[in-house]
């Protein structure tokens, strides 16, 4: 029997496969796609990014409204717990250069401009540097956003020495630039302020819509 023969025959036909699948790879490699195919897939691309983009774009409005209702929540949650701590009067009041030195309480401004939280000793509604303890300077809200008040919450909400706020008849009303599309209930939150000086946060209910 002749191996070296037969050797050759099997060192061939390994060579022809190797070529074969060599071949095949490079055509796999080379075919890529085809324009129909580049143009499918973007405008299946183009399809989810419109998609999501107002998604988003809802998401995040939703978030800072949330944000900016806690922000609120927290401040009067301090005001009332100084209050009782101190035994004094203390204000949480809307200014327009709330994060200044000597912020002025109340003049020209809505309360997304800002807000102010401190003991109103003489409970005159006025920050008063020399003998008052300012607690809180809340910065201008971020984006499109309003605090609607009214009532006697406007210019500001005084807590008693006992955490309570007297005749206050008001609710907070934070409002973004979706204001008039009617879906006031999911784009509206509300900061409830009770007679006992403790608040809450919810949704726009059987209040009145953003303005």
């Amino acid at each position: 029997m002749d191996y070296g023969a037969s050797m050759e025959r099997r060192t061939a036909f390994c060579d022809q496969r190797r070529l074969g699948v060599s071949a095949l790879t490079s055509k796999v490699h080379a075919r890529g796609f085809t324009l129909l195919e580049a143009l499918v897939a973007a405008a299946l691309a183009a399809l989810l990014i419109g998609f999501a983009i107002p998604s988003f774009i809802e998401l995040n409005k939703n978030q800072r409204l949330v944000t900016a209702a806690n922000e609120l929540l927290v401040s009067l949650s301090l005001a009332r717990s100084v209050s009782l701590t101190t035994r004094a009067p203390t204000v949480v009041c809307r200014s327009s250069n709330a994060t200044q030195p000597n912020p002025v309480c109340g003049a020209g401004s809505s309360w997304h401009e800002g807000w102010i939280v401190f003991s109103d000793n003489n409970a005159n509604g006025i920050y008063e540097a020399a003998t008052e303890q300012l607690w809180e300077q809340h910065s201008p809200l971020i984006g499109k956003l309003t605090i609607n008040s009214g009532g006697n919450a406007d210019p500001f909400v005084r807590f008693s020495a006992l955490g309570t706020v007297p005749g206050f008849n008001s609710t907070f009303q934070i409002c973004d630039d979706r204001k008039s599309d009617g879906k006031y209930a999911d784009r509206m939150r509300q900061v409830v302020l009770a007679f006992s000086g403790r608040a809450q946060v919810r949704h726009g209910i059987g209040g009145t819509a953003c303005k």
